[in-house]
């Protein structure tokens, strides 16, 4: 069967107009190939879709432009980012910079030149933020650790750990053997 497009024998894929598949993409999308695909980065399309980048720069406070543009935790709003830095800088102060399992030396710097976070890993959730939202600010729900000591407590054997047992009686309704 004759496209009524084209006017070539071709297979149609639009019965109602008579069509073949180039003859139908133009149709509906105006080019023979169909939609033009458009190539975007995950920066770019979190960029067109985020709210956060509609803020003007000197709207946001400075400490925080690196955390919005870094693309990394490009999901939670502004007001986690300053709540969060807030809250980390008072753990940090109330902190002796060392790792409560292994007793290694922290950082006693809390900010670099650029006024970016130092070491952001040291502020380890007993409870899982994603398991108790409501603890996520919690003073009680921080342990101050190493790198290796905090990925151990996320994703290895919790129970082996020194500070376990500390831990498991401020929240036992959520640490019980």
């Amino acid at each position: 069967m004759n496209c009524k497009g084209c006017n070539l024998p071709r297979y149609i894929v639009n019965k109602h107009f008579g069509l073949c598949y180039g003859c139908n993409n133009i149709r509906l999308h105006g080019s023979k190939y169909g939609k033009p695909i458009k190539h975007t980065s995950h920066k770019e399309k979190v960029k067109q879709e985020s709210p956060l980048w509609a803020l003007k720069a000197q709207d946001k406070p400075n400490r925080i432009v690196h955390l919005v543009q870094g693309g990394r935790n490009m999901g939670k709003s502004l007001a986690i980012y300053i709540l969060d830095e807030q809250f980390y800088e008072e753990v940090f102060n109330q902190s002796n910079h060392i790792c409560e399992e292994c007793g290694e030396q922290l950082p006693i710097e809390f900010r670099d030149s650029e006024g970016k976070i130092i070491a952001r890993f040291r502020y380890s959730h007993i409870i899982a933020k994603s398991i108790a939202p409501e603890l996520r600010h919690d003073l009680r729900n921080m342990n101050d650790l190493c790198f290796l000591c905090h990925q151990k407590w996320d994703f290895g054997e919790k129970t082996k750990m020194k500070i376990y047992k500390k831990n498991q009686k401020i929240f036992p309704q959520y640490l019980n053997k």
